[in-house]
């Protein structure tokens, strides 16, 4: 008895684990591994300029409190624009004795100060305006003019969208030409670029009269934004 038993046993252990009994682990899915771009393009509706008033003088005091002036007179004319407080900065304030040799030595000849006043504008359709008031205010350098864009959540979203899109339309034709179909997607990851401002470096010294007629056309383009997104795609067995 014992010995039929035994032999039972024995022989339910071949067959539970004979190469034909044992399942087939599932085979690895096929991947396929695509990116995509996508691009937005807005009109930028703010821009930020960076001004200078240099002034100099014989004395220290004539260079500052002559600067000091000028500055205090942008600023209001500003105000007048409807330019707030909280959007004009002092970016750098710089003061210096000037040296000229004579012989062997330095002897200064003169001071000179420098502001730079960093100025936001709400309204790019008030650039040129802004500008023109500046220079007719005691502004003599534009150092920089940067158009940019306050709120880029729903654009970004847009870039993303596009890239999938993007990448979705690349993974089908391949699928398609290999006679296969997607059924899911395994990874993704994605990269959002940001909003450059777009920048114009300027050198502009005080307008003269006659030019001061008509005010300055300040246009402020596009800005674009790009987004790439790299998808893994699961395809059908």
């Amino acid at each position: 008895m014992r010995t039929r038993f035994f032999a039972a046993a024995l022989m339910c252990c071949f067959a539970l684990f004979s190469p034909m009994a044992v399942v087939a682990a599932e085979k690895e899915p096929s991947i396929l591994s695509v990116s995509g771009s996508g691009m937005v393009q807005s009109t930028p509706d703010q821009a930020t300029i960076t001004i200078g008033v240099v002034t100099q003088g014989l004395t220290a005091g004539d260079a500052q409190q002559e600067n000091a002036v000028k500055a205090t007179a942008i600023r209001e004319a500003l105000r007048t624009l409807g330019i707030e407080d909280k959007d004009i900065k002092t970016e750098e304030y710089n003061f210096r004795p000037e040296y000229n040799r004579e012989g062997n030595e330095r002897v200064i000849v003169g001071y000179t100060t420098s502001n730079t006043i960093r100025v936001r504008v709400r309204d790019v359709t008030m650039v040129g305006d802004v500008v023109d008031t500046v220079l007719t205010s005691g502004a003599n350098t534009i150092h920089s003019l940067d158009f940019s864009i306050r709120d880029t959540n729903a654009l970004r979203q847009k870039a993303l969208e596009s890239a999938v899109k993007d990448a979705r339309e690349k993974a089908n034709a391949i699928a398609h030409a290999l006679g296969s179909r997607i059924i899911g997607v395994q990874h993704v990851t994605e990269n959002t670029g940001m909003f450059q401002p777009r920048q114009s470096n300027m050198m502009v010294m005080t307008k003269s009269m006659d030019a001061l007629a008509e005010s300055t056309p300040i246009d402020g383009g596009t800005l674009s934004m790009t987004a790439d997104v790299h998808i893994d795609f699961i395809l059908a067995q």
